[in-house]
């Protein structure tokens, strides 16, 4: 017989990763400000050439390595949810009727 499902637990996961997503979307929105100060300012005329490249492609990296990890998490919390379902699905259907 195969262990119970563990609804508390997954409802949990789901949670944490719906936070984990949304504080991602958060980091991504603070960064970007950040590089818009950096920028965009009548002083960021010493961001030019190498060291503005650099930045940039430093930054990209980032962004596109926290974009992977919240597509994840999305990824991760559908497939959880869907167990979840599925599990009730089957509970539902074991449960006897009188």
């Amino acid at each position: 017989m195969p262990p119970e499902f563990d609804y508390q637990a997954a409802d949990r996961l789901s949670w944490v990763l719906k936070q984990f997503g949304e504080k991602i979307d958060w980091f991504l929105w603070l960064r970007n400000g950040r590089r818009e100060a950096l920028l965009s300012t009548p002083d960021s005329d010493n961001w030019q050439g190498a060291k503005r490249t650099r930045y940039e492609h430093d930054l990209a990296r980032q962004r596109a390595a926290l974009i992977h990890l919240k597509d994840e998490a999305k990824r991760l919390k559908a497939r959880v949810d869907h167990a979840t379902a599925q599990a009730h699905a089957q509970h539902a259907r074991q449960k006897p009727r009188n």
